[in-house]
């Protein structure tokens, strides 16, 4: 039985509030919630209606979802689980999954040593980690960052069909700066994820630059069947994000050599998990190490070096100096407004 994004966000709202045995919860109280978990996640006002929370309470008690979730009320007017220690996430697979699963990964691993697989390792490990923790019924050992109500997810899947059999499509997107949603057609050719977040990266058809457009600006998705696709034969993946950090690729700017000093508590972990392929060491001193990287500065590249906060200190060049200067006093702005 699919679910839809927003019917996803009510389950799992309601799921922790029946777990959250400190308080009484009437099924207004559950309106409440979800309204304000979509609100959270959707960024928009929405008003559940009580007819949708109580077919939501029928789902989620029924085998339908798979769920068969103990809910019980009390006083004829609160709601709650029956067991202290259920929820809807620590449903165990069945026996068939489990199957399923195995052979999944073995035939993953099967692939590991080819060089087109280099990135299958932690999807094998993911898959061997949830079946040992199934069969054994022990806490699991591997924990990967994940964010299960990312927005935007639900375009995953028709954006990587689309991609496949190289249809075009009709994208409507707003982004943070727009005032309203707009419509494109797009040629789609890669997706991208970065820090827990999805990209679409692609061309509009009255353009020649590729565009990355993030998946939760996305408002809808449409296919063109009978719009001829454009293939973009110079568009490289690896080439065009090898230069730049994250995703933003700026026109018209070339690559750039930035020194800057990390001191003797930051170095280590810029060293073991360098800012780009290019970073090299240029000097070690007393107070720290000298790094530098060649890359086109963007957004993302400013964020992760301002991240390292008093650790970190970009030497050069100038140019590049004075925009982290600007974030950097506009941010200390923000504080001493606050100071009493």
């Amino acid at each position: 039985m699919p679910v839809n994004r927003n019917a996803l966000i009510r389950y799992r709202t309601i799921d922790r509030c029946l777990q959250n045995r400190r308080r009484k919860w009437t099924i207004e109280d559950l309106i409440d919630a979800c309204n304000e978990a979509l609100y959270e996640y959707e960024g928009r006002r929405q008003s559940v209606s009580l007819r949708t929370i109580r077919l939501d309470l029928s789902a989620m008690r029924s085998d339908k979802l798979g769920y068969n979730a103990p809910i019980i009320v009390k006083d004829k007017k609160y709601y709650s689980y029956e067991d202290p220690e259920y929820s809807i996430t620590n449903i165990p697979l069945t026996d068939r999954d489990l199957g399923i699963l195995q052979e999944v990964s073995g035939l993953l691993r099967q692939f590991k040593g080819f060089s087109h697989f280099t990135g299958m390792s932690e999807l094998i490990h993911r898959l061997d980690d949830k079946i040992h923790s199934e069969q054994s019924h022990s806490p699991t050992v591997i924990d990967f960052e994940k964010n299960e109500l990312l927005a935007g997810i639900e375009w995953l899947d028709p954006l990587y069909r689309a991609i496949i059999a190289r249809t075009t499509l009709k994208i409507t997107y707003q982004s943070f700066k727009a005032r309203s949603g707009s419509e494109v057609t797009f040629y789609p050719y890669l997706l991208k994820e970065y820090r827990n977040r999805w990209f679409v990266l692609g061309m509009k058809k009255q353009g020649k630059e590729i565009l990355t457009f993030a998946l939760d600006r996305i408002q809808d998705v449409g296919l063109l069947p009978d719009e001829p696709f454009r293939e973009q034969q110079d568009f490289n993946p690896h080439s065009y994000f090898s230069s730049i950090v994250g995703v933003t690729h700026n026109s018209g700017q070339g690559l750039m050599e930035i020194e800057f000093l990390a001191n003797r508590e930051h170095a280590p972990y810029i060293r073991t998990k360098p800012i780009h392929s290019s970073q090299r060491v240029i000097e070690e001193t007393a107070t720290g190490t000298r790094f530098a990287i060649t890359v086109i500065p963007n957004f993302e590249l400013e964020r992760e070096l301002i991240g390292f906060g008093e650790g970190l200190k970009v030497l050069s060049p100038l140019s590049f100096v004075r925009r982290i200067r600007h974030r950097i006093r506009l941010m200390n702005e923000l504080y001493q407004s606050d100071a009493s």
